[in-house]
């Protein structure tokens, strides 16, 4: 049997049953890319492509491949030697040149990076997209290799960061976060946030800390646990969080280590520390001690640190409106991250360098030639002119206060402007939309409700027909040559797609045409005394004399018209032995 040579074959396969047998016994022959059914020895499947490899001698003595290479994404084969399309050795597509060159760059940074294979072939998978998306046109390779297995890097939680990809690419890191932001937009994904913990052990690591690195990075994790449950982590950088929980674990553990000491490390701003640090100092699990905040849980959460300013900056711009002296200078509105006179800098006027004296003085000067250049007639006029932010007088509530020691001026929001309290929204502000989210604006209506000065600036902003179409004649003919040429290009591809469409419409009538005349002609009935094609192939045969030796008339005489032998009576015996 065939199966008896298959003695050194691979275990029995499960694709598929025997088509004779229907056992499901099959057995794969690796080098010949057969399967064999061990029951009935009959071969289920021949495969013609194998992964050996053959090579065979030229007439000059040199090796060659036998056969031809297809490769894992390719669309067509390839194979080697000899000058193809202007190239030496394999011959591939443009598209296939580039998925190859940019896995091979990919290895290079993922070897760099200390990257494994998976994060490899998940970043190849991404360039992939990237070129079928066109998204490596007029963009670096190196910034789209980099995007990509960043972002293999945040599938898959790695320690890696964006500023590791620049230290080792020497890009800017703002050019790599540019390209990984519209990569991401370009394809919808949806990251997680990072969550600081993963970098702790990393870090931990070059704190030069000895046997207590690891204990130092558990009190360093319960802390980021701590900062998550304080709002302290969200929507801030995971870095700067990481900083200050290595910083703060560190001390607690017995080490000297400064702000510049983490910041070297993890590449972050020390005032950016600093303010983590700060904010953690407001929390109640900051008075705790190590034992204490290892075994103990505080329950409950602090309010977010902004949220928190917030108010208390929108109290002392309640007790100023209120003149409350009292309150004002008892230190109960000072800032909780601060301590000693900073805390109280908020109730002392701010003092102008000499760089910002100077930088007023310049912009009053340039605000001035403006106006007499933009509005020679009212430069003069005490009454109509133009008073700037700091001469516009605010209402009695927002004037400030003055104390003994200084004045205190009512706070500011982040838009430079008076805070407004909610007690003092308008009752416009307060009042629900009358317009709808999904609702077209009704311009006219809309232009009736308001001031006839504004009505008039309104003008000035939306052209007339007329205007338009003189604006339109102007571009026109300024740019003649351009909207020529635009067309030109137009007509051609308007051209070319009603010829490809006449072509294409052409030949589906021939194919119809074609499939009629063959429907016609298999339906057309056969003539009388006409043979088939069985039959006039038979008639060729017999009229055909293959052999000269043969007598077919006695060859014919054997058979008779049931296709028995005409030799044999129904009992099985010739005729001659019936006679005897």
């Amino acid at each position: 049997k065939p199966a008896a040579a298959a003695s050194t074959a691979a275990p029995p396969s499960s694709a598929g049953s025997c088509p004779n047998c229907g056992s499901r016994a099959i057995e794969s022959l690796g080098p010949s890319g057969s399967s064999v059914c061990t029951d009935c020895g009959i071969i289920v499947e021949e495969n013609t492509i194998v992964s050996s490899v053959e090579f065979v001698e030229g007439a000059g003595g040199a090796s060659h491949m036998v056969g031809q290479i297809v490769g894992q994404n390719s669309t067509r084969s390839f194979g080697s030697g000899g000058r193809r399309g202007g190239q030496y050795g394999f011959s591939r597509q443009s598209r296939e040149n580039t998925l190859a060159s940019g896995k091979r760059r990919i290895q290079e940074v993922a070897a760099l990076m200390r990257l494994g294979t998976h994060f490899v072939d998940a970043a190849h998978r991404l360039f992939t997209v990237a070129v079928e998306k066109n998204f490596v046109q007029g963009r670096r390779r190196a910034h789209v290799i980099a995007a990509c297995l960043y972002t293999s890097c945040r599938q898959e939680k790695s320690q890696h960061m964006l500023i590791d990809f620049s230290d080792a690419l020497q890009i800017n890191v703002y050019t790599l976060g540019t390209c990984f932001l519209k990569f991401r937009r370009l394809l919808g994904l949806k990251l997680q946030i990072i969550d600081p913990a993963l970098y702790i052990y990393r870090f931990a690591a070059h704190l030069s800390l000895d046997e207590k690195a690891n204990q130092v990075a558990m009190t360093a994790l319960r802390l980021v646990a701590r900062m998550k449950r304080d709002w302290i982590v969200a929507g801030r950088r995971p870095a700067g969080i990481c900083a200050a929980a290595l910083l703060i674990a560190s001390r607690a553990h017995g080490f000297e280590r400064q702000h510049h000491d983490v910041t070297k490390v993890l590449r972050v701003c020390g005032l950016t520390v600093m303010n983590r640090v700060k904010e953690f100092e407001s929390t109640p699990s900051a008075a705790l001690t190590l034992d204490e905040f290892h075994n103990n849980d505080i329950e409950g959460e602090v309010d977010p640190p902004r949220f928190t300013l917030n108010r208390i900056r929108e109290a002392r711009a309640k007790a100023v409106a209120e003149n409350n002296v009292e309150l004002l200078t008892s230190g109960a509105l000072d800032n909780p991250r601060m301590k000693g006179k900073n805390a109280s800098r908020w109730r002392r006027p701010r003092t102008k360098t000499e760089h910002e004296k100077m930088y007023d003085e310049m912009y009053q000067d340039v605000e001035t030639e403006l106006k007499d250049v933009l509005n020679p007639d009212i430069s003069g006029d005490p009454d109509t002119e133009i008073k700037n932010d700091a001469e516009i007088s605010l209402p009695e509530h927002h004037q400030g206060i003055s104390t003994l020691h200084a004045e205190i001026h009512y706070p500011r929001g982040d838009n430079k402007r008076p805070l407004v309290l909610p007690n003092q929204a308008t009752a416009e502000e307060l009042a629900a939309p009358t317009q709808k989210s999904e609702d077209k604006l009704n311009f006219e209506e809309w232009k009736a409700g308001i001031s006839d000065e504004a009505n008039d600036e309104l003008d000035l902003l939306f052209r007339s027909d007329d205007e338009v179409r003189e604006r339109e004649a102007v571009f026109n003919a300024q740019n003649k040559e351009y909207i020529e040429t635009q067309q030109q290009k137009e007509n051609d591809r308007l051209l070319a797609e009603a010829a490809s469409k006449a072509k294409e419409d052409d030949e589906a009538a021939q194919e119809e045409k074609r499939g009629q005349y063959l429907k016609k002609s298999r339906s057309r009935k056969r003539k009388a005394g006409e043979l088939t094609t069985e039959e006039a192939l038979l008639e060729v045969v017999r009229t055909r004399k293959i052999s000269r030796k043969i007598n077919y008339d006695a060859l014919s005489n054997l058979f008779d018209d049931t296709g028995n032998f005409s030799l044999l009576d129904d009992k099985g015996t010739t005729k001659d032995e019936a006679e005897v």
